[in-house]
């Protein structure tokens, strides 16, 4: 609660400014977005009035970058800090402590360099940070940190040490830390080495086709030598050279992938105390942030195929504030644990929720003619394409109903493994047989309850429960039970909603 006496406390105490070099890094963030047309310029010689207006843009931006360093003050006070921003349009942020969610600090290989960090304040509304301090030296990054946390205006130097232990009034307790082995599974699980060469062909294809075009057409032209040297072999050889690219191809993009994984995760530390979890993480760019218990809303376990040969999982949880946790990408922030075995994934989630809410011991199942709902939708959808393909190829178009007998596959297995529970204040859901995902949030956080029917689910006598967290559905899908028997459903909703009158 705000007093006159905390504001003329505050108001005495002196501004700041940032970091001297706060200015460069503010140059430097407006040039990324002109980097790659000016690199494009300098290492072609070619380019158009774009890249040009590009290069005049980049010494236009001196000038405003220092404007900006002037103009940036802040003061910290005994419960909320001040920021005072801007050249000609003048802001003033009065952020109370008990609103700041997260001090969050950023480090790039520069501000490392640098012994500088970017300081971001996150209160869990809004589309961004509530406030960004560009740079600030790492001793006062940190001290800003421990301030929030703790409310406390003035650490002395013997009280440093000290102070991260007893900031919250409990212990901090460490509960996953990725060493070099598993960041290396990692990297062999994930497809993250696709998703980087599809952005680089795009971009390839984007700034020049010619040059993207003229590197596919050489690489096809030396497969095509090479593979005609193989003549002993006969028209196989072209199947061999096939076979040998695709086996390179999958060794190059599982390599990108290990690359990113130890670039992006490595120093992975995740810790929690009363009242917070902390999470740091990076080889290059540095990222250490803190998020709140109550913050946490719903949570999203997947394994794939392939970490399903590891006996990995992948946690991830929704938070609220999720508009800021999607403007700056803060869903691989609060990617708990990028890969763990079930006995860390079990003491992340104890380390949250109630003691024995998961795993769960037992998982109730859906409507017996669940399969058929999940499969009627997509086979009839795609008679439309059948159709098509059988005006244009007649009979070769119907090739595509071959198809239906997996979909049907597919639904059975669907079905068989899917189901849900609700038991010691947890409402949970499983989906998948493949790849397969648990979503699964405490019933006190849910803030609606829903019960749905389309068509085909009141022909079959089915229903869908739909529970809603804060922002939960702007970085997964919605928490659903899906396909149960109608009076399970209605009785399901009912016990929710009482639930959430308590």
């Amino acid at each position: 609660m705000t007093t006159a006496h905390s504001e003329a406390a505050t108001a005495a105490t002196p501004e700041q400014r940032l970091h001297p070099l706060s200015w460069l890094f503010e140059l430097f963030n407006v040039l990324k977005q002109f980097i790659v047309p000016l690199l494009f310029l300098l290492f072609t010689g070619r380019g158009d009035r774009y890249e040009f207006w590009g290069l005049l843009a980049a010494g236009v931006m001196v000038p405003l970058a220092l404007a900006r360093y002037y103009s940036f003050r802040y003061r910290i006070g005994a419960d909320r800090i001040v920021i005072r921003s801007g050249l000609l349009q003048r802001t003033v942020r009065d952020i109370a402590f008990t609103r700041i969610q997260n001090v969050s600090l950023h480090r790039s290989p520069l501000h490392r360099l640098m012994g500088v960090a970017e300081v971001r304040l996150e209160t869990g509304g809004g589309d961004k940070e509530e406030g960004r301090m560009r740079v600030l030296g790492l001793p006062e990054a940190e001290r800003l940190r421990q301030l929030v946390r703790s409310g406390e205006t003035e650490m002395r130097p013997t009280e440093a040490s000290t102070a991260e232990a007893a900031i919250d009034g409990g212990p901090d307790t460490p509960l996953l830390q990725l060493d070099w082995r598993e960041l290396l599974k990692l990297g062999l699980v994930s497809n993250k080495g696709m998703v980087l060469v599809a952005a680089g062909l795009g971009a390839a294809f984007q700034f020049d086709q010619g040059l993207a075009r003229a590197t596919l057409n050489r690489a096809a032209g030396w497969l095509w030598d090479h593979g005609s040297e193989l003549t002993a072999l006969g028209p196989v050889r072209y199947v061999l050279a096939g076979l040998l690219v695709l086996l390179a191809a999958f060794v190059a993009l599982r390599l990108i992938s290990v690359v990113q994984a130890f670039l992006h995760y490595h120093g992975f530390n995740l810790r929690a105390d009363r009242h917070r979890l902390s999470l740091a993480r990076g080889l290059l760019n540095r990222f250490e942030g803190a998020l709140p218990r109550t913050r946490i809303q719903a949570w999203t376990l997947r394994q794939s195929w392939l970490q399903r040969r590891v006996a990995r999982f992948d946690l991830r949880v929704d938070a609220a504030g999720g508009k800021n946790v999607k403007s700056e990408n803060m869903e691989a922030h609060w990617q708990l644990a990028p890969i763990a075995d079930a006995g860390h994934i079990a003491g992340i989630v104890d380390a949250v929720l109630p003691a024995g809410a998961w795993p769960v011991q037992r998982w109730r199942p859906l409507h017996a003619n669940a399969w058929q709902r999940e499969f009627k939708a997509p086979a009839l959808f795609l008679l439309i394409p059948t159709a098509i393909l059988v005006y244009w190829l007649q009979a070769w178009g119907l090739l595509l109903l071959l198809s239906h007998p997996w979909l049907w596959f597919q639904s059975k297995q669907w079905a068989k493994h899917a189901g849900y529970s609700y038991a010691n204040g947890l409402i949970a859901v499983r989906e998948g047989w493949i790849g397969k995902t648990w979503r699964f949030a405490e019933v006190r956080k849910v803030q609606a309850v829903y019960l749905k029917q389309s068509p085909f689910d009141r022909r079959h006598g089915m229903a869908t429960v739909f529970c809603d967290t804060v922002n939960a559905g702007s970085l997964e899908p919605p928490l659903a039970v899906r396909y149960l028997p109608l009076a399970e459903a209605q009785a399901l909703h009912a016990a929710i909603a009482a639930a959430i009158a308590e």
